[in-house]
């Protein structure tokens, strides 16, 4: 049998974190000293160490690997979830790369290291009255789009027909990116059955035109118009996405904003 230093060794685990995995029930040792506690583990259960390791390299939390080794059936579904994920990532890190590119243009070309919160383009409107079939959730923001297809979802399953393009509201008091609270909705026909009407409201409005990754200029620029104005914001924001970024270059997409206002 090995200690645990001669484990952690072999395993490239360290003690404290082998000390961890029997606390949770996730790596056991073979036998503990019941005079001393020394833990000691059999060779044999380096197999388990190296399905830990593969699986952490694969970015499971410990509470997934737990629940795959207690059912190794979950692995396959777990594995599938997890890819996703990481197309999800993939396609951030590339929208990321792309937007950091063309940053590095515009500077080599004299631009400003700061960005100009220029509101000459927004416009006070009332915002349109939705009727729609909505899915709302808290979330980590990473996973927007997994939000997205289940509110699609939804509408399929309502068997309604989409009248306009798709709305996202950020419910959240502040942004807390691994808990946000966020709904994402389909507007139908008005008098159909849909699960939340947003109603009609007096609001600053900005068309944003770009990519995704930059969207929060558009928030800056409301929020400093609101401000110049004499006007205070009065109710939850809400974005709709005016172009399919499926069909479109990234830095073509076309988002309307509407920023429910009310005087001070």
């Amino acid at each position: 049998m090995l200690t645990i230093g001669q484990f952690s060794k072999v395993s490239q685990i360290p003690s404290k974190t082998l000390r961890y995995y029997d606390e949770i029930g996730l790596l056991k040792p073979e036998h503990v000293d019941p005079v001393n506690g020394y833990r000691y583990y059999e060779a044999d259960q380096l197999k388990v160490t190296l399905k830990i390791l593969q699986l952490k390299s694969y970015e499971f939390s410990l509470a997934e690997i737990q629940e795959v080794m207690s059912d190794n059936d979950k692995l396959p579904i777990i594995l599938k979830s997890k890819r996703e994920e990481i197309l999800a990532k993939a396609t951030s890190y590339s929208l990321l790369q792309h937007s950091i590119e063309q940053y590095i243009e515009e500077l080599t070309q004299g631009g400003s290291i700061m960005k100009n919160i220029d509101t000459t383009n927004v416009t006070k409107v009332m915002s349109p009255k939705l009727n729609l079939v909505s899915v709302r959730e808290n979330i980590n923001i990473a996973n927007f789009n997994e939000l997205f297809a289940k509110a699609g979802g939804l509408l399929a399953q309502s068997q309604q027909m989409p009248i306009g393009a798709p709305v996202t509201l950020y419910h959240s008091e502040e942004f807390t990116p691994e808990n946000y609270d966020v709904e994402i909705g389909f507007p139908i026909a008005e008098g159909a059955v849909g699960n939340h009407i947003i109603e009609a409201a007096e609001c600053a409005f900005y068309e944003f035109h770009g990519n995704y990754s930059n969207l929060g200029e558009a928030y800056a620029i409301l929020t400093k118009w609101v401000e110049m104005n004499g006007y205070k914001i009065n109710g939850v924001p809400f974005e709709q996405y005016m172009t399919d970024p499926e069909q479109v270059a990234p830095d073509d997409n076309v988002v309307a904003v509407y920023m429910p206002i009310s005087k001070k």
